[in-house]
């Protein structure tokens, strides 16, 4: 029963890094679950908001790359 606390907290957490959770994709939802398992894996089940941030950030970069590279192949 002690888990259902420290995972609204976990939403709570995502919330307020990636915004209301119900406007994420199928794919931000893959990426979210193989973070936090990694995270939780680090961090026990107490995961530091920064590190949710910062996988956002990690996320966020790679994907915009990725977008810029497939926009420019695209063009050609």
């Amino acid at each position: 029963m002690s888990e259902n606390p420290q995972l609204n907290k976990t939403y709570a957490l995502l919330k307020e890094v990636y915004g209301p959770l119900e406007n994420l994709s199928q794919t931000q939802w893959s990426q979210i679950e193989r973070g936090v398992k990694v995270l939780t894996k680090e961090h026990g089940p107490h995961i530091p908001l920064e590190s949710l941030k910062a996988m956002k950030h990690t996320y966020d970069i790679y994907h915009g790359d990725n977008d810029v590279a497939l926009d420019f192949m695209g063009n050609k």
